[in-house]
């Protein structure tokens, strides 16, 4: 998919995307501390369910689960050298689920290394961790590429521009939360500025994801989309996290999730689907609930 063709899509109507993918892994009995990466190697039927599960609930982006696919990241995960490997079995993962029903889009995460002053990475080495990632996920045939969950400007453009190398769409998005000030990363990035310097980047589409539960990331919505100048996405958490004894849940209600969903895309959100948390119910009453506000 070139730039062109999400412009188009994205344009045409709301697209709906999918929802958490290491929530949905964890509950399928991926062990705590182990990288969701491993079971595109391990449990490739469980991978895939969960894709075919948000295909079926309706999405039309489905993203690979290569979150973490990056070489630094997978290298601290015990797949070093495996960067290839890794995307390409993701890809295939995805695309086989989606059986052309949906685009699939390559996850890109970050690193997990810091830049100055909390770290002593430089933005040259991440650029090239990403480089090999987007590569990876391009020669395995993603149609997209996703990047997602950034808390620092820096990296994210970074990611962008390793991105474009790849001629695909890109679509960046960073996770926000609400201060006193405004709206900022936990690194002190502030939403509007920074997403329209992902753009300025080469970014096709930028959004919010995680973090925050869907009524706080309707308010970003409202406060972003007038002011940018490409379609903005947009991918809540499902609640809060909750301990019980069963283990961590998430607290909100999937249809009161669908109709803040519906209110982001009426406030000008042109991509919306989910993040922590979230499930292929959630994406059904995303669906349903963007279905009852469209005119007939």
């Amino acid at each position: 998919m070139r730039p062109s063709e999400l412009a188009d899509l994205l344009r045409d109507h709301v697209v709906v995307l999918d929802g958490g993918m290491g929530s949905m892994l964890i509950a399928a009995g991926l062990p705590g501390g182990r990288a969701p990466e491993w079971w595109n190697l391990e449990h490739p039927d469980r991978v895939a369910a969960v894709h075919r599960a948000y295909v079926e609930a309706g999405s039309e982006i489905v993203h690979t689960n290569t979150f973490g696919a990056n070489p630094v990241r997978l290298a601290a995960g015990g797949l070093g050298g495996r960067c290839h490997e890794v995307n390409a079995a993701g890809v295939a993962l995805a695309s086989d689920a989606c059986a052309g029903r949906a685009w699939v889009a390559g996850d890109v995460g970050p690193t997990g290394s810091m830049l100055p002053p909390l770290g002593s990475a430089t933005e040259s080495e991440l650029r090239a961790a990403f480089r090999e990632q987007t590569e990876a996920l391009a020669a395995a045939g993603v149609d997209l590429i996703s990047i997602e969950t950034m808390s620092d400007l820096r990296e994210a453009l970074a990611a962008v521009r390793a991105a474009r190398a790849t001629g695909l769409a890109i679509q960046a998005s960073m996770t926000f939360v609400v201060r006193r000030r405004g709206v900022f990363t936990v690194m002190g990035d502030p939403l509007v500025p920074s997403l329209a310097a992902l753009a300025t980047a080469g970014a096709d589409a930028v959004g919010c994801n995680c973090t925050v539960a869907s009524a706080e990331m309707l308010a970003m919505v409202r406060e972003a989309a007038p002011r940018l100048t490409v379609p903005l996405w947009a991918q809540p958490n499902a609640g809060q996290p909750r301990l019980a004894p069963e283990g961590v849940h998430y607290d909100a209600d999937a249809e009161a999730f669908g109709r803040d969903l519906a209110a982001m895309a009426a406030a000008g959100a042109r991509a919306v689907g989910g993040c922590c948390g979230t499930t292929p119910e959630f994406i059904a009453c995303v669906r349903a609930a963007l279905e009852a506000a469209t005119p007939r």
